[in-house]
């Protein structure tokens, strides 16, 4: 991916950027070579932001307020049966709200992966300058579980990012271009069961066929149009 720095760039953000580069997968460009037909990730002083023509995306906390006000009754909690304490594994971080929401509602916090490199630098920077209790890490869920101790999280949780049939803001469109669609799979969900102590929970559109192919030992219906709840009980 294309990063550059802002038409107002100080020396540091210079240094950002090129340590950024570091990074496999990513090359730093001067602003007059930079396709913006592509996703670009921009340096700046007031963080990083992801652009694509003439859209742009920074991280903000969306409907973060809707679900702290909802807490403990919210369906993503429910499904969890998720108790304060609880440690919280999240493997598709996307815009890191849910991982900010059960972080906040545990005290706890949560651990969550990206496997987009872009994704989880601007997110892991939100969510840091936002105070949330997030630990991110740019990782493949499904390598990165394997390595983990048995029972060694509470409830893990998989959310595939835009399932086909869903809507996506104009806000969240630059997203669309670097997003990871694909699902995680039985092969992680194998390996989930064996690292949550209390249950797995994968989300799907109200009228989505993810859930059915994965079997769940329980499905968990909120309401008309609303998101489904696959629930797997963990190792105890």
């Amino acid at each position: 991916m294309q990063v550059t720095v802002s038409s107002r760039a100080l020396s540091d953000d210079h240094e950002r950027a090129r340590s950024i580069c570091e990074i496999p997968g990513f090359k730093f460009l001067k602003r007059g070579d930079v396709d913006w037909g592509h996703p670009t990730l921009q340096v700046s002083r007031n963080g990083l932001v992801l652009k694509k023509d003439g859209q742009e995306y920074r991280w903000h906390p969306g409907l973060l307020h809707t679900r702290l006000e909802a807490g403990w009754t919210h369906p993503l909690v429910r499904s969890m049966a998720l108790c304060p304490g609880d440690r919280v594994l999240d493997c598709t971080l996307g815009m890191g709200i849910d991982a900010a929401f059960l972080a906040a509602l545990t005290g706890v916090p949560v651990v969550a992966l990206e496997i987009q490199p872009a994704l989880a630098l601007l997110c892991s920077e939100g969510l840091r300058r936002a105070g949330h209790l997030v630990q991110v890490a740019c990782a493949d869920a499904r390598s990165f579980i394997k390595i983990l101790p048995d029972s060694s999280f509470d409830v893990v949780q998989g959310d595939p990012m835009f399932p086909e049939g869903t809507g996506v803001t104009r806000s969240l469109d630059v997203i669309r271009h670097v997003g990871c669609y694909e699902p995680l799979g039985m092969t992680w969900l194998a390996e989930a069961r064996r690292v949550a102590r209390k249950r797995v929970v994968v989300r799907d559109i109200a009228h989505g066929t993810l859930l059915e192919r994965m079997e769940p030992d329980e499905i968990m219906n909120v309401g008309r149009g609303r998101p489904r709840y696959g629930i797997w009980y963990g190792s105890s």
